[in-house]
Formats: C-alpha cells, sequence, structure tokens
C-alpha cells in the first residue's frame, strides 16, 4: 500500500493517530485543572513507566487539553543530564505569560514581574502593543536559592492567573535527570501553591526511580503529587490503536494479523506503531494478513534495533555495557543483583558502582530491594541477539566503570 498514506509512525514522541487506552490519565488531569480553577486542592501528576509507554505523548495531549480548558500551558520541558532546569524554567515561564497575555490581555500586570525576571523585558512598542525580549542567562530578583525563587515565581504567577480566571500548569518530560536540589524546589514550591489554593500545577513523567527519587527529595512529596503507572495498553486499547487509523484510510487488519502484533507488541505503544507501520507497507492491500506481519518481523525487528535499542545501549561505558549483557544473559528481568554480579565474575563494591551508574543514566532501575531490570521493554532480547555476554566481556577493559 502507498507507504504516503501510511498513518502508523515509529518517531518518538509524536502523537499516534489514535490516542488509545489512556482515557483514566487524561481525566485525572482533567480534574486537576478543573478543581485548582475552583479554588480546591488537588495534587498535581507524576506519571511514571518504563521507555516506549507513550509518556511524552500524554504530556503533548495534556497541552493540548489545558488550552482546551482555558488554562495556560508550558511546552513540554525535556530535561536531560546537562540541563540547565533553572534556564529551562525562566524559558518555559516566558512562553506561559506570552500565552496567558494572549488569552488574557494582562498587559500591565505582564511589566511587574520585570522585578522578579529580570531575563523578562516588558515595554510598548511604536503600534501600542507590547514588545518582549529574553534574556535566558538569568532569573532576576532572585535570592540565589532555587525553593525561594521558584515559590516566588510561582506565588507571582499563581496570583496572575487567578485574577484571570486561569491557571498555569507546567509540563515537565524525564524528570528522573533532575538534581535533588531540583526536585525539593519543585515539591517546596507546590506544597505553597497548596497553601495558598493557587492554580498553579506541575505535571512530569519519568521511569520507575522516578517517584522514589521526589520523595527523597521531600518526604512531603508523597501527598503533594499521585503517582499514575503508565503501563502496556491493553489488548482492547492495543486493537483499536491498529484498527481506527486503519479504518479511516478504507485498510482493514485480518483476525489473524491483529491477533499477532497484540502478543508481539506486548501493548507498549512504540512496538505498535511500528509493527503497524511495516505490515502497512508490506500489504499489497486493503487487507493487511498475517502473512504481511509475519514478513514485516524481521524489518520491525531491525529498525527497533538501530533505532530503538542501540541509542540506549550507546550511552554505557564498555563495563557498564558487560552488566547489562550480564543481566539479559540471566533470562528476562528482574533480576537479583549479587546474580549480576557473580554472572559478570564481579567483585560486589564494582557491580554496585556500575549499577549505580546505569540506574542514573536511566538505563536500569531497582524494582525492588536487590533488583534490577531494564528501562526499555525486551532490551534482554536484543543484548541476547546483538550483544551477548562473551562478546562484549571481551570487548571491555578490566577495572571500573570508566572508559
Amino acid at each position: 500500500m502507498d507507504p504516503l498514506r501510511n498513518p502508523f509512525s515509529m518517531s518518538a514522541g509524536n502523537p499516534p493517530a489514535a490516542l488509545t487506552g489512556r482515557d483514566a490519565q487524561i481525566e485525572q488531569f482533567k480534574r486537576l485543572i478543573g478543581r485548582l480553577s475552583n479554588g480546591l486542592n488537588e495534587p498535581s501528576m507524576i506519571l511514571w513507566g518504563l521507555r516506549g509507554v507513550g509518556k511524552t505523548v500524554l504530556l503533548l495531549e495534556f497541552e493540548s487539553v489545558a488550552d482546551q480548558e482555558g488554562w495556560t500551558p508550558s511546552e513540554p520541558i525535556e530535561i536531560r543530564s546537562d540541563t540547565d532546569f533553572r534556564a529551562e524554567l525562566a524559558d518555559a515561564a516566558y512562553a506561559a505569560l506570552l500565552r496567558l497575555n494572549r488569552r488574557k490581555a494582562i498587559g500591565e500586570k505582564l511589566k511587574s514581574f520585570t522585578g522578579l525576571l529580570a531575563g523578562f523585558k516588558a515595554g510598548v512598542g511604536a503600534d501600542g502593543g507590547l514588545e518582549f525580549s529574553f534574556d535566558p542567562n538569568a532569573i532576576g530578583g532572585s535570592t540565589g536559592d532555587l525553593e525561594r525563587d521558584l515559590i516566588q515565581l510561582f506565588v507571582e504567577l499563581g496570583e496572575t492567573a487567578r485574577s484571570h480566571d486561569t491557571g498555569v500548569v507546567f509540563l515537565v518530560d524525564e524528570m528522573q535527570f533532575l538534581g535533588r536540589a531540583e526536585m525539593e524546589a519543585i515539591a517546596a514550591a507546590m506544597h505553597r501553591m497548596s497553601q495558598l489554593k493557587l492554580p498553579i500545577a506541575v505535571v512530569g513523567t519519568g521511569l520507575p526511580q522516578l517517584p522514589g527519587l521526589m520523595v527523597e527529595a521531600k518526604s512531603y512529596a508523597e501527598r503533594l503529587f499521585s503517582y499514575p503507572q503508565v503501563g502496556p495498553l491493553s489488548e482492547q486499547a492495543t486493537r483499536e490503536a491498529l484498527l481506527k487509523p486503519a479504518e479511516e484510510a478504507g485498510v482493514e487488519f485480518d483476525a489473524r494479523a491483529l491477533a499477532q502484533i497484540v502478543e508481539i507488541s506486548g501493548g507498549y505503544p512504540t512496538f505498535i506503531q511500528a509493527y503497524g507501520k511495516e505490515a502497512w507497507n508490506m500489504a499489497p492491500g486493503p487487507t493487511i494478513s498475517s502473512d504481511d506481519v509475519e514478513a514485516s518481523a524481521p524489518i520491525v525487528q531491525t529498525k527497533l534495533d538501530e533505532e530503538f535499542f542501540h541509542v540506549r545501549f550507546e550511552k554505557a561505558t564498555p563495563r557498564e555495557r558487560v552488566y547489562m549483557a550480564a543481566m539479559a544473559d540471566l533470562g528476562d528481568g528482574p533480576y537479583r543483583s549479587s546474580d549480576v554480579a557473580k554472572r559478570m565474575a564481579s567483585r560486589p563494591a564494582t557491580a554496585s558502582s556500575l549499577r549505580d551508574a546505569l540506574i542514573k543514566k536511566g538505563l536500569i532501575f531497582s524494582p525492588d530491594h536487590g533488583a534490577v531490570d531494564f528501562t526499555v521493554p525486551h532490551f534482554s532480547p536484543f543484548m541476547r541477539r546483538r550483544y551477548p555476554l562473551e562478546a562484549v566481556a571481551g570487548d571491555a577493559p578490566a577495572g571500573g566503570s570508566e572508559r
């Protein structure tokens, strides 16, 4: 069939043609901003799950929902290990202020932010309209203490939003890469928002370790946020994710083809899109058959290996790769950390340092005390297929985790 009409896409973070199986999270978000709009408290949201479950897509959906409900959302802030959170937050606040001004014409009120945000300049142009410029290097009027500065910023934004019958929601992706001080600041700021009942929300996403990191940073973060898990889609939601886009294009899946993709994808949206895309391209049309799915499977596996799995593998040092290969050599997880250390014939202290480094990089997580698992679904078969322990161990230098 015509690949130019193919509704399926493997691109990370791109909204699918049909967003299915996420009604609970979307309704919870609507309840969050609805209650805050009414001056009532409601915990902000921290969504967590493995790679490939569609957390970023949900943030984009929340951005759209917030806009439809009359709120002012920030564009999602993507956190990386080298992100300057203060600068990113200032940029997001600036964008939110511009959106708020377009929606509510806050004009003169915006100028009052110049003491708080030295990076923002507000003036009146020759046509009588507001002119803005932005210096991302600093938040002005700041104390140098991120926690105090963030509280002050949120209070100012919240009071402005409330006086104009709206709210502001900050959307933060990959929150597990924030430092402890940054998580402390977010929790403290949201604690203050709860006390003042101001319409400011933070919705973040991250890997399975994120809820624990937030509570470690501030114990009361357990009450300030709800922590809904984002997991694989149900069988019904998987079917709908395939059938709805296909039917809109006048294409069908036969029953066996549908059952095959449901099984081999495991309900993970990334894999659903990958198999849907390649089965479409393989089929002569207008019905996608089980033969098309089977014929496309090697293509899907190669593309996932290169575009989804390998980019994660590349983030690890040679010794860290040995640790991952040892995990995979034990079968499918979760794994006991002690078993991994034995499999790689490493001293416990050395294995522990490798484990901690991989957790910080977001490649593995600890689902329970003394246990580890991959943050990427189906990663252990990839390791056994492409980087078996014997081969990886032979390429790695002896010693610690450094290259």
